[in-house]
């Protein structure tokens, strides 16, 4: 797992901003974090996607506590009231994203609006479907950083992810 931490380090310094296709993100951050138990009510201006990759704890938004554990997938999304809580430790992955509308479609815009009211935030996922062998792959690519078309490989894997990510809950 410590190739996640690299990988994570690389990506925060190379993907901040991803677009094709008619659709443009800025990438807040990108994180990996092996121990997280517990956080403050928080809000972000952006979306935030969460994946456990193991562990066991609660997901809490507004008035609602969700249980997450391995291969739960929950997303935050701007402007809403969440915590994490854990006794014993999340390993995560989460990645904070915002459309950049003005280098993005209509449908793109709508489609991230149908986003922001989604009513099922919590999902579990297989660990082999695509969202989450996207995120290991773009994880482990980026801490392989002697290929010759790193950052187009990155770059493109990055992109995917995300609408992958969108894909899931939309």
């Amino acid at each position: 797992m410590d190739n996640f931490v690299s990988g994570k380090i690389t990506l925060n310094e190379y993907i901040q901003c991803t677009g094709s296709n008619g659709v443009s993100f800025y990438v807040h951050y990108w994180g990996v974090m092996p121990e997280h138990y517990n956080n403050l009510p928080h809000k972000h201006s952006f979306f935030e996607v969460c994946y456990v990759v193991e562990g066991e704890g609660t997901y809490i938004e507004q008035e609602c506590t969700y249980q997450i554990k391995e291969n739960t997938m929950f997303l935050s999304r701007p402007d809403v009231l969440h915590q994490i809580k854990s006794d014993t430790g999340l390993f995560l992955l989460y990645v904070g994203f915002e459309l950049v509308e003005s280098e993005s479609t209509e449908k793109w815009i709508t489609i991230i609006e149908e986003a922001k009211q989604c009513s099922e935030v919590v999902i579990d996922v297989k660990d082999d479907t695509a969202a989450p062998l996207m995120w290991k792959s773009l994880l482990i690519q980026a801490a392989n950083s002697e290929s010759a078309l790193f950052e187009e490989i990155l770059s493109n894997l990055a992109h995917s992810l995300i609408l992958s990510l969108i894909q899931t809950f939309v």
